[in-house]
Order: C-alpha cells, then structure tokens, then sequence
C-alpha cells in the first residue's frame, strides 16, 4: 500500500475554502484551519500550509463576467519544513496531480 502524500491532506479545506464565501461562514474555523497575521494585507495566512501568498486585487473588472480577479502578490511566505516542495495543480471537476519528480540538468545560472 502507498502511502499518502502529504499534500492530498491539505487539498480538501482548499477546495471547500474556495467554493463558499466568507460573507457566510468564517471559512477558518469552519474548516479547522489556523489563522497566523499577514505583514502586508489583512486577510491572514494560514499555518497549516508550506507557502502562502498575500495578495492585493488590483483588477476586478472581470468578475461580473468570469468569476475572476487579477491580483498582485506583495509577499511570499515558506515553512522551512518541508525541504522540498511538490504544486498540487487542479485539473478541474475534482482531478488533482502532484508535480512529478526533479531532473537536475547543468545550469548556466550564476
């Protein structure tokens, strides 16, 4: 039996945090999730994920019609643990996939 990656952990209180508004519950609580002050905005990080990122809206224009905002991110945050991180992307209508193993090629970065 494999085990489960620690990520799949984290995947559901997103999804539910993202398909309901705040007008109507307080999503932290409601989720179990705990709230940690952000430096630069007010809304709050969230302890029990590895990155966070605050956010401004910068355009909101294009939310009556798709349902989407443009934001800048004006800081980011990662946990020290773990080491190294995999992106669980959503591939829509409950599909997720975990960002596969690194390859180490030769750089030419400095």
């Amino acid at each position: 039996m494999r085990a489960q990656h620690p990520n799949l952990d984290l995947i559901a209180p997103a999804v539910r945090c993202g398909s309901c508004s705040g007008r109507d519950i307080d999503k932290l609580r409601a989720f179990g999730l705990t709230p940690v002050p952000a430096a630069r905005v007010s809304a709050p990080l969230i302890a029990e994920y590895p990155v966070n990122l605050e956010c401004r809206v910068v355009d909101g224009s294009r939310v009556a019609k798709y349902n989407c905002f443009v934001l800048e991110v004006v800081q980011a945050w990662r946990a020290a643990r773990p080491k190294r991180l995999q992106t669980v992307h959503h591939q829509g209508y409950g599909r997720f996939m975990i960002a596969g193993p690194t390859r180490l090629m030769a750089s030419n970065m400095k």
